[in-house]
Protein backbone atom coordinates (compact mmCIF):
# COMPACT_ATOMS: atom_id res chain seq x y z
CA UNK A 1 0.00 0.00 0.00
CA UNK A 2 1.19 3.47 -1.12
CA UNK A 3 1.68 6.09 2.07
CA UNK A 4 -0.53 9.19 1.80
CA UNK A 5 -0.32 12.52 2.53
CA UNK A 6 -3.37 13.91 3.82
CA UNK A 7 -4.33 17.73 3.89
CA UNK A 8 -6.57 19.47 6.36
CA UNK A 9 -8.90 21.14 3.90
CA UNK A 10 -9.77 25.32 4.25
CA UNK A 11 -13.24 26.83 4.33
CA UNK A 12 -13.52 30.34 3.60
CA UNK A 13 -16.50 32.45 3.88
CA UNK A 14 -17.80 34.18 1.56
CA UNK A 15 -15.87 37.56 3.05
CA UNK A 16 -12.39 35.98 3.39
CA UNK A 17 -12.94 34.30 -0.49
CA UNK A 18 -13.45 37.71 -1.99
CA UNK A 19 -10.29 38.92 0.16
CA UNK A 20 -8.32 36.81 -0.71
CA UNK A 21 -9.20 37.28 -4.23
CA UNK A 22 -8.19 40.61 -3.27
CA UNK A 23 -4.92 40.03 -2.02
CA UNK A 24 -3.88 38.08 -4.70
CA UNK A 25 -4.92 41.19 -7.26
CA UNK A 26 -2.59 43.17 -5.27
CA UNK A 27 -0.05 40.92 -5.31
CA UNK A 28 0.15 40.02 -8.99
CA UNK A 29 0.04 43.64 -9.75
CA UNK A 30 3.05 44.85 -7.41
CA UNK A 31 5.13 41.66 -8.80
CA UNK A 32 4.63 43.02 -11.92
CA UNK A 33 5.49 46.21 -11.35
CA UNK A 34 8.64 45.38 -9.74
CA UNK A 35 9.78 43.10 -11.98
CA UNK A 36 11.89 43.84 -15.23
CA UNK A 37 11.40 42.52 -18.60
CA UNK A 38 11.68 38.62 -18.50
CA UNK A 39 14.73 37.19 -19.30
CA UNK A 40 14.93 34.71 -22.52
CA UNK A 41 14.48 31.17 -21.88
CA UNK A 42 17.66 29.02 -22.22
CA UNK A 43 17.40 26.57 -25.02
CA UNK A 44 19.42 23.60 -25.46
CA UNK A 45 22.03 25.05 -28.25
CA UNK A 46 22.64 28.52 -29.77
CA UNK A 47 24.76 28.21 -32.97
CA UNK A 48 25.96 32.00 -34.66
CA UNK A 49 27.54 32.14 -38.09
CA UNK A 50 29.86 35.08 -38.07
CA UNK A 51 29.45 35.81 -41.74
CA UNK A 52 31.41 38.05 -43.59
CA UNK A 53 30.68 38.92 -46.93
CA UNK A 54 31.91 42.24 -48.06
CA UNK A 55 33.71 40.66 -50.35
CA UNK A 56 33.44 38.65 -53.85
CA UNK A 57 31.39 36.07 -51.89
CA UNK A 58 28.81 38.17 -51.66
CA UNK A 59 29.21 41.16 -53.89
CA UNK A 60 30.13 38.41 -57.33
CA UNK A 61 28.98 35.60 -56.26
CA UNK A 62 25.84 35.41 -54.02
CA UNK A 63 26.92 32.36 -51.04
CA UNK A 64 25.78 34.56 -48.47
CA UNK A 65 22.27 34.52 -49.70
CA UNK A 66 21.87 31.15 -51.16
CA UNK A 67 23.49 29.88 -47.25
CA UNK A 68 20.76 31.64 -45.73
CA UNK A 69 18.09 30.20 -47.96
CA UNK A 70 19.49 27.31 -46.91
CA UNK A 71 19.13 27.92 -43.56
CA UNK A 72 15.95 28.86 -44.14
CA UNK A 73 14.75 25.39 -45.56
CA UNK A 74 16.08 23.97 -42.35
CA UNK A 75 14.12 25.89 -40.35
CA UNK A 76 10.79 25.86 -42.31
CA UNK A 77 11.12 21.84 -41.96
CA UNK A 78 11.46 22.32 -38.20
CA UNK A 79 14.63 21.31 -37.49
CA UNK A 80 16.51 23.21 -35.33
CA UNK A 81 14.80 21.21 -32.54
CA UNK A 82 13.79 24.25 -30.38
CA UNK A 83 17.69 25.91 -30.81
CA UNK A 84 18.82 29.36 -31.61
CA UNK A 85 20.14 29.76 -34.82
CA UNK A 86 21.29 33.33 -34.93
CA UNK A 87 23.16 34.99 -37.76
CA UNK A 88 25.79 38.34 -37.86
CA UNK A 89 25.87 39.33 -41.50
CA UNK A 90 28.26 41.86 -42.49
CA UNK A 91 27.36 42.01 -46.44
CA UNK A 92 28.33 44.21 -49.46
CA UNK A 93 24.75 46.01 -49.58
CA UNK A 94 24.00 46.20 -46.14
CA UNK A 95 24.91 47.42 -42.73
CA UNK A 96 25.39 44.70 -40.46
CA UNK A 97 22.90 43.11 -39.04
CA UNK A 98 22.26 40.40 -36.39
CA UNK A 99 19.60 37.98 -37.69
CA UNK A 100 17.92 34.78 -36.16
CA UNK A 101 16.30 32.40 -38.66
CA UNK A 102 13.80 30.79 -36.92
CA UNK A 103 9.77 29.19 -37.98
CA UNK A 104 6.80 31.07 -37.24
CA UNK A 105 3.24 29.88 -35.33
CA UNK A 106 2.24 28.84 -39.00
CA UNK A 107 5.81 26.88 -39.87
CA UNK A 108 7.00 29.05 -42.09
CA UNK A 109 10.85 30.49 -41.82
CA UNK A 110 11.77 33.57 -41.06
CA UNK A 111 14.70 36.04 -40.68
CA UNK A 112 13.91 38.32 -37.89
CA UNK A 113 16.11 41.12 -37.93
CA UNK A 114 17.11 41.37 -33.83
CA UNK A 115 19.63 44.43 -34.30
CA UNK A 116 20.68 46.87 -36.71
CA UNK A 117 24.69 48.29 -36.67
CA UNK A 118 26.03 51.11 -38.48
CA UNK A 119 28.25 50.27 -41.05
CA UNK A 120 31.74 48.75 -39.07
CA UNK A 121 34.88 46.86 -39.74
CA UNK A 122 33.61 43.42 -38.50
CA UNK A 123 36.73 41.63 -39.34
CA UNK A 124 38.11 42.76 -35.89
CA UNK A 125 38.25 41.10 -32.58
CA UNK A 126 36.51 44.53 -31.07
CA UNK A 127 33.55 43.94 -32.85
CA UNK A 128 33.07 40.11 -33.22
CA UNK A 129 33.84 40.22 -28.75
CA UNK A 130 30.19 42.37 -28.33
CA UNK A 131 28.60 40.33 -31.14
CA UNK A 132 29.30 37.09 -29.28
CA UNK A 133 28.56 39.28 -25.95
CA UNK A 134 25.56 40.08 -27.64
CA UNK A 135 24.17 37.05 -29.12
CA UNK A 136 24.75 34.90 -25.58
CA UNK A 137 22.68 37.36 -23.94
CA UNK A 138 19.87 37.41 -25.91
CA UNK A 139 20.40 33.90 -27.04
CA UNK A 140 20.99 31.71 -23.96
CA UNK A 141 21.17 28.08 -24.34
CA UNK A 142 23.05 25.14 -22.72
CA UNK A 143 26.15 25.55 -25.31
CA UNK A 144 27.20 27.55 -28.01
CA UNK A 145 28.38 26.76 -31.35
CA UNK A 146 30.34 29.45 -33.75
CA UNK A 147 30.39 28.95 -37.58
CA UNK A 148 33.44 31.30 -39.54
CA UNK A 149 31.79 32.53 -42.47
CA UNK A 150 34.25 34.28 -44.82
CA UNK A 151 37.30 34.75 -46.95
CA UNK A 152 40.73 33.02 -45.32
CA UNK A 153 44.41 32.28 -45.70
CA UNK A 154 44.95 30.41 -42.44
CA UNK A 155 47.22 31.47 -40.23
CA UNK A 156 48.73 33.56 -42.74
CA UNK A 157 48.52 37.42 -42.49
CA UNK A 158 46.10 38.64 -44.69
CA UNK A 159 47.51 41.36 -45.79
CA UNK A 160 50.70 39.77 -46.45
CA UNK A 161 52.17 39.41 -50.07
CA UNK A 162 51.53 35.41 -50.25
CA UNK A 163 47.58 35.72 -49.34
CA UNK A 164 47.05 38.57 -51.75
CA UNK A 165 48.52 36.47 -54.60
CA UNK A 166 46.37 33.63 -53.73
CA UNK A 167 43.28 35.48 -53.63
CA UNK A 168 44.28 36.08 -57.48
CA UNK A 169 44.50 32.47 -58.27
CA UNK A 170 42.03 31.27 -61.54
CA UNK A 171 38.94 28.27 -61.27
CA UNK A 172 36.05 28.36 -59.39
CA UNK A 173 35.61 30.70 -56.37
CA UNK A 174 36.34 29.51 -53.20
CA UNK A 175 36.57 30.64 -49.79
CA UNK A 176 40.53 31.20 -49.74
CA UNK A 177 38.51 33.92 -42.53
CA UNK A 178 37.73 36.89 -41.86
CA UNK A 179 37.63 39.83 -44.77
CA UNK A 180 35.62 42.58 -44.57
CA UNK A 181 36.25 44.74 -47.13
CA UNK A 182 39.92 45.96 -47.19
CA UNK A 183 40.30 44.57 -43.37
CA UNK A 184 41.66 41.21 -42.56
CA UNK A 185 41.52 40.16 -39.22
CA UNK A 186 44.62 37.98 -38.36
CA UNK A 187 44.57 34.49 -36.04
CA UNK A 188 46.14 36.01 -33.28
CA UNK A 189 43.02 38.77 -33.14
CA UNK A 190 40.76 36.21 -34.11
CA UNK A 191 41.46 33.82 -30.38
CA UNK A 192 41.62 37.17 -28.36
CA UNK A 193 38.29 37.95 -29.48
CA UNK A 194 36.59 34.21 -28.50
CA UNK A 195 35.72 33.86 -24.95
CA UNK A 196 37.49 30.99 -23.20
CA UNK A 197 35.86 27.39 -23.01
CA UNK A 198 32.04 29.03 -23.89
CA UNK A 199 32.02 27.22 -27.13
CA UNK A 200 30.78 23.49 -27.56
CA UNK A 201 32.52 23.44 -31.64
CA UNK A 202 33.97 26.07 -33.82
CA UNK A 203 33.39 24.95 -37.54
CA UNK A 204 35.14 27.09 -39.83
CA UNK A 205 33.78 27.40 -43.36
CA UNK A 206 36.89 29.02 -45.18
CA UNK A 207 39.75 28.01 -46.37
CA UNK A 208 43.20 26.71 -44.92
CA UNK A 209 41.85 26.59 -42.28
CA UNK A 210 42.81 22.90 -40.87
CA UNK A 211 46.50 23.91 -40.22
CA UNK A 212 47.47 22.93 -36.30
CA UNK A 213 48.62 26.20 -36.01
CA UNK A 214 44.82 27.38 -36.40
CA UNK A 215 43.64 24.63 -34.38
CA UNK A 216 45.83 25.02 -31.25
CA UNK A 217 45.49 28.67 -31.49
CA UNK A 218 41.96 28.25 -30.36
CA UNK A 219 42.45 25.10 -28.36
CA UNK A 220 41.00 26.99 -25.24
CA UNK A 221 38.03 28.62 -27.36
CA UNK A 222 36.41 25.16 -27.97
CA UNK A 223 36.08 21.81 -27.11
CA UNK A 224 35.95 20.65 -30.91
CA UNK A 225 37.21 22.36 -33.51
CA UNK A 226 36.68 21.86 -37.29
CA UNK A 227 38.62 22.55 -40.18
CA UNK A 228 40.25 22.29 -44.16
CA UNK A 229 43.78 21.89 -44.59
CA UNK A 230 43.18 22.85 -48.44
CA UNK A 231 40.84 25.36 -50.50
CA UNK A 232 36.86 25.29 -49.64
CA UNK A 233 34.98 25.65 -52.21
CA UNK A 234 32.38 29.20 -52.61
CA UNK A 235 29.28 27.47 -51.73
CA UNK A 236 30.55 26.81 -48.40
CA UNK A 237 29.05 23.53 -46.93
CA UNK A 238 25.92 21.75 -47.48
CA UNK A 239 23.85 23.90 -44.88
CA UNK A 240 20.62 21.76 -45.63
CA UNK A 241 22.16 18.47 -44.39
CA UNK A 242 24.83 19.97 -41.94
CA UNK A 243 22.26 22.59 -39.52
CA UNK A 244 20.19 19.78 -38.69
CA UNK A 245 23.53 17.84 -37.42
CA UNK A 246 24.30 20.73 -35.31
CA UNK A 247 20.81 20.84 -33.60
CA UNK A 248 20.46 17.48 -33.26
CA UNK A 249 20.19 16.62 -29.18
CA UNK A 250 22.65 14.13 -29.68
CA UNK A 251 25.60 16.15 -30.93
CA UNK A 252 27.76 14.05 -33.63
CA UNK A 253 30.29 16.08 -35.05
CA UNK A 254 31.74 13.09 -37.13
CA UNK A 255 28.67 12.98 -38.44
CA UNK A 256 29.14 16.68 -39.68
CA UNK A 257 32.41 16.12 -41.10
CA UNK A 258 31.16 13.07 -42.99
CA UNK A 259 27.58 15.30 -44.54
CA UNK A 260 30.82 17.44 -45.76
CA UNK A 261 32.98 15.03 -47.29
CA UNK A 262 29.96 13.01 -49.09
CA UNK A 263 28.16 16.06 -50.26
CA UNK A 264 31.20 17.33 -52.11
CA UNK A 265 32.71 13.70 -53.07
CA UNK A 266 29.78 13.15 -54.78
CA UNK A 267 30.14 15.93 -57.36
CA UNK A 268 32.33 15.75 -60.34
CA UNK A 269 35.22 17.68 -61.54
CA UNK A 270 36.65 20.33 -60.13
CA UNK A 271 34.06 20.50 -57.68
CA UNK A 272 34.71 17.00 -56.05
CA UNK A 273 36.99 19.38 -54.03
CA UNK A 274 37.22 18.66 -49.97
CA UNK A 275 39.14 17.79 -46.92
CA UNK A 276 37.64 18.02 -43.67
CA UNK A 277 38.66 16.79 -40.54
CA UNK A 278 37.42 17.18 -36.26
CA UNK A 279 39.78 17.93 -34.02
CA UNK A 280 39.73 16.99 -29.87
CA UNK A 281 40.79 20.76 -28.48
CA UNK A 282 41.51 18.60 -25.05
CA UNK A 283 44.32 16.17 -27.03
CA UNK A 284 45.94 19.22 -28.69
CA UNK A 285 48.93 19.24 -25.60
CA UNK A 286 49.05 15.17 -26.21
CA UNK A 287 49.79 16.59 -29.96
CA UNK A 288 52.22 18.88 -29.26
CA UNK A 289 53.96 17.04 -26.60
CA UNK A 290 55.11 14.56 -29.63
CA UNK A 291 55.83 16.80 -31.65
CA UNK A 292 57.97 19.12 -29.40
CA UNK A 293 60.93 16.29 -29.27
CA UNK A 294 61.19 15.85 -32.91
CA UNK A 295 61.85 19.28 -33.56
CA UNK A 296 64.38 19.48 -30.26
CA UNK A 297 66.35 16.36 -31.53
CA UNK A 298 66.95 17.13 -34.98
CA UNK A 299 67.10 20.93 -34.63
CA UNK A 300 71.05 20.63 -35.50
CA UNK A 301 70.21 18.66 -38.90
CA UNK A 302 69.61 20.29 -42.61
CA UNK A 303 65.99 21.23 -43.18
CA UNK A 304 64.16 18.52 -45.07
CA UNK A 305 63.67 18.25 -48.75
CA UNK A 306 60.12 19.51 -48.93
CA UNK A 307 59.88 18.30 -53.00
CA UNK A 308 58.11 15.55 -52.09
CA UNK A 309 56.16 16.24 -49.20
CA UNK A 310 52.02 16.52 -49.67
CA UNK A 311 50.97 20.21 -49.98
CA UNK A 312 47.62 21.59 -49.87
CA UNK A 313 47.90 25.01 -51.58
CA UNK A 314 48.28 25.28 -55.45
CA UNK A 315 50.51 28.00 -55.53
CA UNK A 316 54.16 28.12 -55.26
CA UNK A 317 56.18 28.54 -52.70
CA UNK A 318 53.92 26.06 -51.01
CA UNK A 319 53.31 26.78 -47.11
CA UNK A 320 50.74 24.64 -46.41
CA UNK A 321 52.14 20.81 -45.60
CA UNK A 322 50.63 17.60 -44.14
CA UNK A 323 51.77 17.36 -40.82
CA UNK A 324 52.33 14.20 -40.35
CA UNK A 325 53.84 13.74 -43.97
CA UNK A 326 56.42 16.87 -43.15
CA UNK A 327 57.52 15.14 -40.13
CA UNK A 328 57.86 12.21 -41.42
CA UNK A 329 61.01 13.65 -43.32
CA UNK A 330 62.89 14.25 -40.14
CA UNK A 331 61.89 11.61 -37.10
CA UNK A 332 63.05 8.47 -36.21
CA UNK A 333 60.30 5.57 -36.26
CA UNK A 334 60.05 5.36 -32.90
CA UNK A 335 59.75 9.60 -33.08
CA UNK A 336 56.79 8.76 -35.67
CA UNK A 337 55.00 5.83 -33.68
CA UNK A 338 54.45 8.26 -30.92
CA UNK A 339 53.74 10.90 -33.54
CA UNK A 340 50.63 8.57 -35.32
CA UNK A 341 49.14 7.82 -31.38
CA UNK A 342 49.05 11.32 -30.90
CA UNK A 343 47.03 11.97 -33.71
CA UNK A 344 45.03 9.23 -33.28
CA UNK A 345 43.96 10.59 -30.23
CA UNK A 346 43.67 13.94 -31.54
CA UNK A 347 42.03 14.21 -35.12
CA UNK A 348 38.78 12.40 -34.53
CA UNK A 349 37.32 12.18 -38.11
CA UNK A 350 39.72 13.37 -41.11
CA UNK A 351 38.13 13.19 -44.95
CA UNK A 352 39.80 14.10 -48.74
CA UNK A 353 38.66 13.82 -52.01
CA UNK A 354 41.48 12.37 -54.34
CA UNK A 355 42.47 16.03 -55.78
CA UNK A 356 41.68 19.72 -54.82
CA UNK A 357 39.92 21.58 -58.07
CA UNK A 358 41.15 18.94 -60.31
CA UNK A 359 44.69 19.51 -60.25
CA UNK A 360 46.21 18.94 -57.19
CA UNK A 361 46.15 15.31 -56.22
CA UNK A 362 45.97 14.40 -52.60
CA UNK A 363 48.45 11.05 -51.46
CA UNK A 364 48.70 12.24 -47.66
CA UNK A 365 45.83 13.59 -45.07
CA UNK A 366 46.48 13.24 -41.51
CA UNK A 367 43.70 15.79 -40.72
CA UNK A 368 46.29 18.50 -39.62
CA UNK A 369 48.68 20.68 -42.02
CA UNK A 370 51.82 22.64 -41.27
CA UNK A 371 54.34 25.33 -41.96
CA UNK A 372 57.80 24.38 -42.53
CA UNK A 373 59.83 27.20 -41.33
CA UNK A 374 61.73 29.03 -44.42
CA UNK A 375 59.36 27.44 -46.93
CA UNK A 376 57.76 31.29 -47.45
CA UNK A 377 59.61 34.00 -46.53
CA UNK A 378 61.24 36.08 -43.98
CA UNK A 379 58.13 38.29 -42.77
CA UNK A 380 56.10 35.01 -42.53
CA UNK A 381 58.42 33.37 -40.46
CA UNK A 382 58.75 36.28 -38.06
CA UNK A 383 54.78 36.56 -37.70
CA UNK A 384 55.00 32.58 -37.17
CA UNK A 385 57.12 32.65 -34.62
CA UNK A 386 54.52 34.76 -32.38
CA UNK A 387 52.29 31.99 -32.76
CA UNK A 388 51.12 29.71 -29.90
CA UNK A 389 52.20 26.47 -31.98
CA UNK A 390 55.65 27.50 -32.90
CA UNK A 391 56.18 28.66 -29.11
CA UNK A 392 55.20 25.58 -27.78
CA UNK A 393 56.79 22.72 -30.23
CA UNK A 394 60.04 24.66 -31.68
CA UNK A 395 63.30 25.03 -29.28
CA UNK A 396 64.92 28.07 -29.41
CA UNK A 397 67.57 27.34 -31.60
CA UNK A 398 65.57 25.57 -34.66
Amino acid sequence: MRNMKHYRSIFLTRTGRWALLLWIGIATLFAGCCKDDPEPAAVNRTVLVYMLANNNLGSSYGFDSHNIDEMMQVAAAGKLNGGNLVIYRDGYDTNPQLIQIKRNLSGQAQQVVVKEYPDRNSASGEVMRSVIDETMQLFPAAEYGLILWSHSTGWVPGNSSLALSRRRLQGPPTRSFGQDGSYYMELDELADALPDHRFRFILTDVCFMGGVECAYQLRNKTDYYIGSVAEVMGAGMPYTLNIPLLFDYTLNLGNVCQSIYDYYNGMSGVYRTATTSLIDCGKLEVLADAVRPIFEAHSNEAAPDLSGVQHFDRQRPYIFFDLRDYLSQIATDDEMARLDQALAECVLYQAATPSILGSLPIYHHCGLSCYALGSGDATLDSYYTTLDWYQQVYPTNY
